[in-house]
């Protein structure tokens, strides 16, 4: 889709999709930018050709919290329907398995290969070698396990009107969550996508992608009304501080951090908003 919009859109020229020059500020650069933020977080078919350069990846991550507000459209919508029908036990389960579909389990991946080399090597290069090894230990499983478990009984212990909401900020936060800790640690190895995203972010991609988490968190509170401002807000807070903890854990043993760290950033930061929100729902319950 965004191909043929590229093709045929007048301010676009050059000829064929490969050989359009993308100016910064335009129209086409921003779709351009949005395409592969798509096409690397999901499995949508986006063609975004061959990277133009190593950077490029880097300037698109301020689209990541938009990334994950359209993941978290699709299932806040699936969920308020799902609802109508079953238990949120098992609604919880199946939108759990689609998020993994759509995003090929990337994520999952990288808390895996991050709990596997942060817990099974003492040293960095042992650590640095087990997370490039796409074979999952024990410590991997054991995280992946226990992570959805906890996701899986906070966002239960919500109540059922709360889990639309939350699949939608969820993405959100998590991806946006990824920014922060690229753009606050350096990459702890040379060579590879992650180190050409990693060593691209800084403060001006987190600040542009924080105007669109911010304005799509608000629009969680649009619609789960003003008593949802304060969790949404702690779960934000719970959020950043367990990306930049983990971040800061990781960089100290391996001097930065890595493509594997930032997938478990975005686990983490999603299991801590929700941490952050129920508590917060919980304590205006006993009051």
């Amino acid at each position: 889709m965004f191909s043929y919009v590229l093709r045929n859109d007048p301010s676009c020229t050059g000829g064929t999709f490969h050989s359009y020059i993308f100016l910064p500020g335009s129209r086409c650069f921003l779709v351009r930018k949005l395409s592969v933020a798509l096409s690397f977080l999901t499995i949508i078919p986006v063609n975004v050709g061959v990277f133009r350069n190593p950077r490029e990846l880097s300037d698109a991550a301020v689209f990541f919290p938009l990334v994950g507000g359209l993941i978290g459209i699709v299932f806040a919508v699936t969920a308020f329907y799902f609802l109508l029908l079953i238990p949120p036990g098992p609604v919880i389960v199946l939108l759990f398995m689609g998020t993994f579909i759509l995003t090929r389990g990337l994520h999952v991946d990288g808390l895996a290969d991050t709990a596997d080399g942060l817990l099974g090597g003492m040293k960095k290069e042992r650590a640095l070698a087990i997370m490039h090894d796409s074979a999952i230990g024990p410590m991997g499983a054991g995280a992946v396990f226990l992570i959805y478990l906890f996701k899986y009984a906070a966002i239960n212990s919500a109540g059922a009107e709360f889990i639309p909401l939350l699949f939608f900020a969820m993405p959100v936060c998590g991806r946006w969550s990824m920014v922060l800790s690229g753009a606050s640690y350096p990459p702890a190895r040379e060579g590879g996508l992650g180190y050409q995203f990693i060593s691209g972010l800084g403060w001006r991609q987190f600040l542009k992608s924080s105007l669109m988490g911010g304005v799509l968190l608000a629009l969680t509170v649009f619609y789960g009304g003003a008593g949802f401002i304060f969790p949404v807000l702690a779960g934000v807070i719970f959020a950043f501080a367990a990306a930049l903890l983990l971040s800061f854990l990781a960089s100290r043993f391996l001097g930065g951090i890595t493509g594997d760290i930032l997938g478990a950033v975005n686990e983490t930061a999603e299991a801590t908003f929700v941490l952050g929100a129920i508590l917060w729902l919980g304590l205006i319950s006993q009051i």
